[in-house]
C-alpha cells in the first residue's frame, strides 16, 4: 500500500479548474504531455532538493538498504536488487563479534565518494561509506590469480570454498563477492558453498547458460533475477547501472563481524500513466505538492503575462517546502556536537581507535 490516495489525474484536474492553468494542460485527446511532464519535474525538485541545492531528506521516502556482512579485504558490494537508492543519509555498524547482548552499534560517516586503499587503518576516528554505481566498482574474476586481481582479494574458482559469514562471530577467510564475467555481466554470491570444477559463465557449459541475464531495473523491480549454480554456490546476476556500497577502511582478512546497515532516500519514480498515484508523496503533503505542480503550470503557459507569474508562484512554493520540511521537523535531532570530557578545550584522543582489530569502531556508544 502507497502513501498516497491522490492520482496524477485528480491533480490536473484540479488545476483544470483555473483559468489561467487550463490552457496548459491536456484536455481529452491522445496525449496526456505536459502534464506528466509537471508532475515529474515537481516531484524531482521536490524530493532531490530545491535549485539552490538543498537536499529534502523527507522520513516519507527513506528506505532500509538490505544490510551485509563485511568480508575479507574486500571494499565494495553489490546489493542484489537495489536499483531505487538515490542517496545515502546514514550508517550504522553492528558488531557481531560477541554472544552478550546488547550488540555494540556504532555510525558510520557517508561520504559522497570514498577512496580505495590497501591498508585496514582508518585515516580518521569514524569508518565511511558511500555509493557508487556498479559498474564503477571493483569486481574479481573467476578463475583469475590473486596476484593478477586489479582488487588484491582472492578471487572465486575451482573448489574454491565460500563460508557463510551468519551466525559467526570471526569473519570467514572468503574470495571477493563480487564478480564480472568474460562479456560484462556483474554477479553476487547469494549462496555460500564450494565453485565448482568450471567457470559457470563461459557460454554452452553444464547448465547451457547463454550470458544473457534478467535483473531488476527501476522501471520493473519485480522480475525473476538470473541466477548460475557454481558447485554449490550460486551466483545472482547485478544490474550493472544499479547501486552498490563501498567502505573504508578495507576489512582485515579474519577479524570481528561487522552488519552494515545503510539507510538512504529513496530515487524519485518516474510518472508514466495519468492513473499512477503520487506516491510517495504522503495525503498530509499532497497540499505542498500541488502548488509546485501550479507554479510549473505557469511556466509552460503560452501567454507571456501568465509565464512571467512562475517566478514569484515557485518563490512560493519553495516557501511551501520550506513548511513542510518544519512540519516533518518538530523533533530535535539525536545528533549533535558535545564534549567528550569535562574540558571543552582537551586535546581529545592520543591515538586512532580504529585499527584491524576494531575496524568499524570509533565514537563513544
Amino acid at each position: 500500500m502507497g502513501n498516497s490516495s491522490q492520482m496524477v489525474r485528480n491533480l490536473v484536474d484540479d488545476a483544470q479548474t483555473f483559468a489561467e492553468i487550463a490552457p496548459v494542460l491536456p484536455n481529452g485527446g491522445y496525449s496526456d504531455q505536459p502534464a506528466l511532464s509537471i508532475v515529474n519535474d515537481t516531484m524531482t525538485a521536490m524530493l532531490a532538493g530545491t535549485p539552490d541545492g538543498e537536499p529534502f531528506n523527507w522520513k516519507f521516502n527513506r528506505i532500509l538498504v538490505p544490510p551485509f556482512y563485511i568480508n575479507s579485504y574486500q571494499q565494495d558490494y553489490f546489493i542484489p536488487g537495489l536499483v531505487n537508492l538515490g542517496w545515502l543519509e546514514g550508517c550504522t555498524a553492528v558488531y557481531q563479534n560477541i554472544t552478550t547482548f546488547p550488540k555494540i552499534i556504532v555510525p558510520i560517516e557517508v561520504k559522497r565518494d570514498v577512496l580505495e586503499v590497501s591498508t585496514q587503518m582508518s585515516t580518521s576516528r569514524v569508518c565511511k561509506i558511500c555509493w557508487m554505481q556498479n559498474d564503477t566498482m571493483q569486481c574479481g574474476v573467476w578463475g583469475q590469480s590473486q596476484i593478477a586481481s586489479l582488487t588484491g582479494c582472492p578471487n572465486p574458482g575451482a573448489g574454491v570454498v565460500y563460508t557463510s559469514p551468519v551466525g559467526l562471530t570471526t569473519t570467514p577467510i572468503n574470495p571477493i563477492t563480487c564478480v564480472i564475467d568474460a562479456v560484462g555481466n556483474l554477479w553476487v554470491v547469494t549462496t555460500y558453498g564450494t565453485c565448482g570444477s568450471t567457470n559457470p559463465f563461459v557460454t554452452g557449459q553444464g547448465n547451457g547458460y547463454t550470458l544473457t541475464p534478467i535483473f531488476p531495473t527501476l522501471a520493473n523491480r519485480n522480475v525473476i533475477t538470473t541466477t548460475v549454480t557454481d558447485g554449490s554456490v550460486i551466483w545472482t546476476a547485478i544490474n550493472p547501472k544499479g547501486q552498490g556500497l563501498r567502505i573504508n577502511p578495507a576489512p582485515p582478512q579474519t577479524g570481528p563481524m561487522w552488519r552494515i546497515l545503510p539507510v538512504a532516500q529513496a530515487r524519485v519514480p518516474l510518472f508514466t500513466k495519468m492513473s499512477q498515484y503520487l506516491d510517495p508523496i504522503p495525503d498530509d503533503y499532497y497540499t505542498y505538492f500541488k502548488q509546485g505542480f501550479f507554479a510549473q503550470c505557469f511556466r509552460r503557459s503560452p501567454d507571456v503575462k501568465v509565464r512571467n507569474k512562475f517566478k514569484d508562484e515557485w518563490a512560493m512554493w519553495l516557501k511551501a517546502c520550506d513548511n513542510a520540511v518544519r512540519k516533518g521537523s518538530s523533533e530535535q535531532d539525536d545528533w549533535g556536537f558535545y564534549p567528550n570530557t569535562a574540558s571543552v578545550m582537551d586535546t581529545g584522543y592520543g591515538m586512532n581507535p580504529v585499527n584491524p582489530a576494531y575496524p568499524y569502531g570509533g565514537w563513544g556508544y
